[in-house]
Order: C-alpha cells, then sequence, then structure tokens
C-alpha cells in the first residue's frame, strides 16, 4: 500500500511540474514569428560584390534620392503581427560590417529589439558595377513585450544599382525565430521518460517482493 501511494505521489509530482512549465511558458513565453524589412543602404564600396559593410547612417527608407527616413517594415506574422505594423520605420545600428560580432539593439520597432550575435557572407560575386551581389546571415536574440528573450536568425541581401543610378544599394532582410511551444513539448517528453522508468522499477521491486525474495540489490535492479 505504502509503495502504491509513493508510486501516485510520484506521478502527481511530476504532473505538477508539467502544470509549472506551461504556466511559465503563459507568462514569459518564446517569440514565435517573421520579421522583414526594406530600403537602402550605401555600402563601403561601390559594388555589392566588394563591400564588407553599411557605412555610418547607412540605412535609408528608399532608393530614390534625397533617401529619407528608416527602412521599413516589409512584413510580420507570428506574435509580431499583433505588435509590429507593416510600413513603419525601423532603426539599425550603423556602421556594420558585414562579417560582424555582437551589436547590441542591431535593429528595433515598435517594442521590439533585436541583439545581434554574429553575422558573415554566405555569397558574394558578380560583375562589380553591374551585377554585384552580397548574401548575409547572422544569429542574435529577439526581445520585447514581455516575451522571453528568443534566438533568431537574420538574413540580409543587396544587389548593385542599374546603371547611371546613384550609389543608393535596394536590400531585403529578415529576422525568423522558432516556435517557443517545441522547448515545452521536449520538457514534457523528458518527464514522461523519466516517469516510465520510475514506475517500472517500482513495478519490478513488487514483483520480488511478493515471490517472498529479499529486496533487489542495487546490481540486479536499478533503485532510484
Amino acid at each position: 500500500m505504502k509503495s502504491s501511494s509513493k508510486t501516485i505521489l510520484a506521478v502527481l509530482a511530476i504532473g505538477l511540474f508539467s502544470t509549472g512549465l506551461f504556466c511559465q511558458q503563459a507568462q514569459a513565453a518564446p517569440i514565435n514569428g517573421n520579421i522583414t524589412f526594406g530600403g537602402s543602404v550605401e555600402l563601403d564600396t561601390s559594388s555589392a560584390a566588394t563591400a564588407t559593410g553599411v557605412i555610418l547612417n547607412g540605412w535609408h527608407g528608399g532608393s530614390t534620392i534625397p533617401v529619407s527616413g528608416e527602412p521599413q517594415v516589409q512584413s510580420v506574422d507570428g506574435d509580431f503581427a499583433t505588435f509590429v505594423t507593416v510600413g513603419h520605420g525601423t532603426a539599425f545600428a550603423s556602421p556594420w560590417s558585414f562579417n560582424s560580432g555582437a551589436i547590441s539593439s542591431f535593429w528595433s520597432v515598435d517594442g521590439f529589439t533585436f541583439d545581434l550575435l554574429s553575422s558573415t557572407i554566405t555569397s558574394q560575386g558578380g560583375t562589380p558595377g553591374s551585377t554585384g551581389f552580397v548574401f548575409v546571415t547572422g544569429s542574435g536574440t529577439a526581445s520585447g513585450h514581455g516575451f522571453t528573450p528568443t534566438p533568431g536568425v537574420w538574413r540580409f541581401s543587396t544587389q548593385d544599382p542599374p546603371a547611371g543610378s546613384p550609389p543608393q544599394f535596394s536590400f531585403s532582410a529578415s529576422t525568423a525565430v522558432p516556435e517557443g511551444s517545441t522547448v515545452a513539448l521536449f520538457a514534457i517528453g523528458v518527464l514522461g521518460l523519466i516517469a516510465r522508468q520510475f514506475l517500472s522499477r517500482k513495478a519490478a521491486y513488487a514483483r520480488h517482493y511478493q515471490g517472498g525474495r529479499l529486496p533487489p540489490t542495487a546490481r540486479s535492479i536499478p533503485w532510484p
């Protein structure tokens, strides 16, 4: 009877722990969603094929001269959609080297901030002055509006402007963050495995004891 009671208590304890995990997720859940940006940039060379970064105050809202404003939000989904308005200006840190280390508040808009951890050029080439291009990826942490700071992926691309146009390079960029519920599901799976092992060992102990044998030693049946 005591063994049965302990088993029930153990299962209840695991259940309470799982419930607590869900409460914590509800109070401070990770961000889930995607946000994209567009505008123009001034690079540190005359071609995207040779550029290494964006110059100081080089982020702009459009490709026409004179440029004005900030790069704009192009699309949002997931948790971003609740708080961010498409078309709003976004503040970007500058200067920015494509092969970069950590940059705090790399971008911020409507209460969300992305802290860049690192970035690197993943592809660059073409003919300078005509078909030059560069693609950059990075990683960092998105936060804001009471959400748990969440790891995210940063992507950036730009290409040479048409012949004869001023050196304003149109760009597109995005930040994507994973679905936070996968963390909770993983934790619940681990708890379920622990519970299964616990109950299996309790059952083995009961079989030995009811058969008139002495309780198993640590060598015969592992005991928690």
